[in-house]
């Protein structure tokens, strides 16, 4: 089930909007002042940032471990 963001054209207000199927497109109202006369905003793609790990890096060729030169050994996490 997608989100997209809207614009009203009548109070410039940006709202989103859950769209549940194709048919569901043409009750799209704005949430501030009700003018069904909007338009369909391009969003940029967000991830999750719990989901992306800082102490992981795949370009790093370096360790800091004094038992192994890969991070791999257990004592170094």
């Amino acid at each position: 089930m997608p989100i997209f963001e809207y614009k009203c054209r009548k109070c410039n207000k940006i709202f989103e909007e859950l769209i549940l199927s194709s048919n569901s497109t043409n009750e799209i109202k704005c949430s501030e002042c009700g003018n069904k006369d909007v338009i369909k905003l391009f969003s940029n793609f967000s991830s999750n940032p719990s989901e992306e790990s800082s102490d992981f890096d795949l370009g790093s060729t370096s360790s800091s471990c004094p038992t192994c030169s890969t991070n791999t050994c257990g004592t170094c996490k």
